[in-house]
């Protein structure tokens, strides 16, 4: 799917709106709805390759903790799962977040994310990461900074085309970005979260977007942070759930001191919490508040929210990852109303009944029973919460059976995935520390990253200290997402930071045959947000989401890589409040585009 000569250049974007308008011509496959099928057996066979190895052979990795005390296993680095090439890539891009003012706001600890969206539709996934902000003093005056717009012209080599796309303009102090084609044009636009009110960008086909948040209707002002698209009301547009933190401004600023009398950033415990928001997307450009019509519950101090179809019925489902209070779990139905059901169904709190600092969030089928699971990383001293999924609305805090507890109590977690990172067909986990606390609350202010191995049976075990040199060093982690950069078939990592740049991280895990697929709604939303995506004809079964929101304030590949171990692949796909269709004889390589209403229909669902 990439381009050639005139029409990579921006000069050529005429090329490049005619080639979008014609996916219907373009390979198409898909998805299955088997869910009371037992689940399948699940191997064990989890292996990287030598990069510069012919051999079939690989190496076993060992599970180390780099923190424990026993003596630490030398790691060739041959053996790391991942490469950071931030450097030579052309990524370079720091978050600002106005520290350097020295007023220990909390509006400093949030931090930003990053949005990978291919916005030229050339096949190759692009960046745009937020900006921040900055605080001036005399008086205090919250101000914000662009962000950035990087061009993936090559395998990991990216341009900064902030100028020419209009998207140097300042906005509000900014935390996350997150794409969308909420107008079914074939061009994924953007909304960036802010201290103030939300900013859509417009992608006008040309290379260039056009932010028109007023004209959008997007004007209503609060301390905006995560976001997820969704069709709520089945009309094939998406509507925008977006959260709220706290009601703070400087001028209520409270002084909040550690233990050591030290200055630090209050908690959010201190302040009122903010009201989430839906808005209706009406199809022509513009959006309107209808959180009170559709059931959505004030308060919360949410930070992130997925969107995906969590109970298996078609219907768009919000998870929400709130701070220092009960999550929230709101399940779509036909009329277009939402249902809040996070007590009843087991997700709202941690296995002792209290709620905790939430901060990133995902969902997936980690266990390989058809049925999604759900994933929150939480503050210092609470162990990252797995729930899942039993069937029938109800889940299982699994943190514990599943090998995870007190694995992350020494962190602060943030930007976090649930993703098949070594290409073994189940899915793994990323996650990007680093305290809110300057001075540090019990733990430092930088932190390590981690990253969880899926060994098949329903445990993880850790790899960070397999994961490259990025995870063996400390960083101030905050928003990040996942994407095939390079279309090799395997996902890689961005992540943002406080107030130090960026890092761009290759994923060097064997290659595997595979296939990765994009879909293309019609009678669903365009982006297929809420898709439900089986793989068939394999010895294990593997269910992947079409997502929104995922992580913490950023946006990831919404193509899904299915690694397989036949020439070819049938796979089956529920869209979002319509039909399954069954897609077959799809093969490795290039990405396939699976256009609704181009399957076989099957109705054994």
């Amino acid at each position: 799917m990439r381009l050639a000569g005139p029409a990579r250049r921006f000069g050529g974007y005429l090329r490049i709106r005619a080639f979008c308008s014609t996916w219907f011509c373009m390979t198409v496959a898909l998805v299955g709805c088997d869910h009371d099928q037992p689940p399948p057996e699940r191997h064990s066979s989890h292996t990287l390759r030598k990069v510069d190895s012919a051999a079939n052979q690989s190496p076993r990795l060992e599970a180390v903790d780099p923190h424990m005390e026993a003596p630490a296993k030398s790691i060739d680095r041959d053996d790391d799962w991942f490469e950071e090439v931030t450097s030579a890539s052309g990524l370079q891009f720091v978050y600002r977040n106005g520290q350097e003012s020295h007023q220990t706001f909390i509006l400093e600890s949030l931090g930003g994310g990053v949005a990978l969206i291919d916005f030229d539709c050339d096949g190759d996934l692009d960046a745009f990461l937020s900006g921040g902000g900055f605080i001036e003093t005399t008086p205090v005056v919250i101000r914000g900074l662009p962000g950035k717009l990087f061009r993936n012209d090559a395998e990991f080599q990216f341009v900064d085309v902030s100028a020419p796309a209009a998207m140097t303009v300042e906005s509000d102090y900014s935390h996350g970005c997150f794409g969308a084609d909420y107008d079914n044009d074939g061009f994924q636009d953007l909304l960036v979260t802010c201290y103030g009110r939300c900013r859509l960008f417009r992608n006008q086909g040309d290379g260039s977007f056009e932010e028109v948040s007023q004209a959008a209707g997007l004007v209503r002002k609060n301390w905006w942070t995560g976001a997820a698209w969704g069709d709520v009301d089945h009309d094939g547009f998406v509507d925008l759930m977006v959260t709220g933190y706290v009601n703070w401004s400087p001028e209520m600023d409270r002084p909040c001191h550690n233990s050591k009398q030290q200055r630090d950033v209050c908690s959010p415990n201190r302040y009122r919490p903010a009201d989430d928001c839906l808005f209706r997307n009406h199809g022509n450009g513009t959006f309107s508040d209808i959180s009170n019509q559709v059931g959505i519950i004030a308060g919360g101090n949410g930070l992130s929210v997925v969107a995906a179809d969590i109970n298996a019925d078609r219907l768009v489902d919000f998870y929400v990852a709130n701070d220092e209070s009960d999550n929230f779990l709101y399940l779509g139905n036909p009329d277009g109303k939402l249902r809040e059901v996070g007590h009843q169904t087991g997700v709202a709190v941690n296995q002792y009944g209290t709620h905790e600092g939430s901060m990133g969030v995902d969902a997936g089928d980690f266990d390989g029973d058809g049925l999604v699971d759900l994933w929150v990383t939480n503050f210092e001293h609470e162990d990252n919460a797995l729930y899942r999924n039993l069937g029938h609305e109800l889940f299982a805090h699994s943190t514990t059976r599943s090998g995870l507890a007190g694995r992350s109590r020494l962190y602060v977690g943030f930007g976090t995935a649930l993703e098949d990172f070594d290409g073994d067909g189940q899915l793994d986990l990323f996650v990007a520390n680093g305290h809110v606390f300057y001075h540090g609350g019990e733990l430092p202010y930088r932190q390590r990253p981690q990253l969880f191995r899926n060994t098949g049976n329903g445990q993880f075990e850790e790899m960070s200290a397999n994961g490259g040199h990025y995870f063996r060093n400390e960083h101030s982690g905050r928003g990040s997402a996942v994407g095939d950069l390079d279309n090799d078939g395997d996902f890689d990592l961005v992540v943002v930071h406080q107030n130090e740049p960026a890092s761009l991280l290759r994923n060097r895990a064997a290659r595997r045959p595979h296939v990765r697929l994009k879909l293309v709604g019609t009678r669903a939303n365009r982006d297929a947000v809420g898709a439900r995506v089986v793989l068939r004809n394999q010895p294990t079964q593997q269910v992947r989401l079409i997502k929104s929101g995922s992580g913490y304030f950023s946006h990831s590949d919404q193509r899904i890589i299915f690694s397989i171990t036949t020439s070819q692949a049938d796979v089956l796909v529920a869209w979002p409040g319509g039909e399954c269709e069954i897609f077959r004889n799809l093969s490795p390589g290039e990405t396939q585009i699976l256009v609704e209403g181009h399957g076989e229909r099957d109705d054994s669902e």
